[in-house]
């Protein structure tokens, strides 16, 4: 009789300078298939500008949007395993029952936390603005400032590896993903803190091509950060229990 086992998900640690091989290997892929690569980014584009008309059309974008992401990575991984990927591949987890629920709930979730922060950020800006105009300064504004910062850095840490754990480590329980999300991001904060940096000075290369180059930079930086998902996390089998999950 076979004994059950348990999956233990792994958080690894990594050097600052790994941020420089993630970027270095997107490239490699992306030379791949860069038309491919470049029309998933732009169509995502357009369908995410087409569901900001109106309300309804919004939170049709909010909820497809952790799709579309799982269907950027996924063509990320066909290019890996050297499969012949189209754009068709970008809508592919729509058709997944597996992961639906839980790629619905994550969107639903980073939709409701965004709002206040938006709304936030919305009330510093008018009291900056009120604050230029009356010439009097006010101290409040910059712990606000301070505090939507801290808000918007520990939201990003919540969700950004959220998609990617739920669809490939097929991850069901929402705080456990956003768990070990956050938790891969503070243990790697150097690493992503110079991927942000260089991410920065890339985008800033494309000031003299009228952003253009932007087309070839951000299918890269997104496949960079996918790659980074790979390096920070790994599925190691355990003989125990049932196959269970654990961060």
């Amino acid at each position: 009789m076979e004994k059950p086992f348990q999956i233990k998900l792994i958080i690894r640690r990594v050097k600052a300078t790994t941020a420089i091989d993630w970027l270095k290997q997107a490239w490699d892929i992306f030379k791949q298939y860069p038309f491919v690569f470049i029309q998933m980014i732009l169509l995502t584009l357009v369908l995410t500008f087409l569901a900001s008309l109106n309300a309804i059309t919004l939170i049709i974008g909010v909820l497809a949007s952790p799709f579309l992401t799982a269907g950027f990575y996924k063509a990320v991984v066909g290019a890996q395993q050297q499969q012949k990927i189209g754009i068709d591949w970008l809508f592919k987890p729509f058709s997944e029952a597996a992961s639906r629920r839980i790629l619905v709930l994550i969107a639903s979730l980073n939709f409701l936390v965004s709002v206040p922060l938006v709304q936030f950020r919305e009330q510093i800006f008018s009291s900056m603005k009120l604050a230029q105009e009356s010439g009097v300064q006010d101290p409040a504004i910059t712990w606000q400032l301070l505090l939507l910062i801290i808000g918007l850095i520990v939201s990003t840490m919540l969700f950004a590896y959220a998609v990617a754990i739920a669809y490939f480590l097929k991850e069901q329980r929402i705080t456990l993903i956003l768990q070990a999300s956050f938790i891969a991001c503070w243990r790697n904060l150097a690493a992503l803190a110079l991927f942000g940096l260089l991410s920065l000075g890339l985008i800033a290369l494309t000031i003299p091509t009228m952003l253009l180059g932007l087309i070839v930079v951000v299918p890269v930086l997104h496949i960079a950060f996918f790659l980074s998902f790979n390096e920070l996390f790994a599925l190691q089998v355990k003989a125990q229990q049932d196959g269970i999950l654990e961060v």
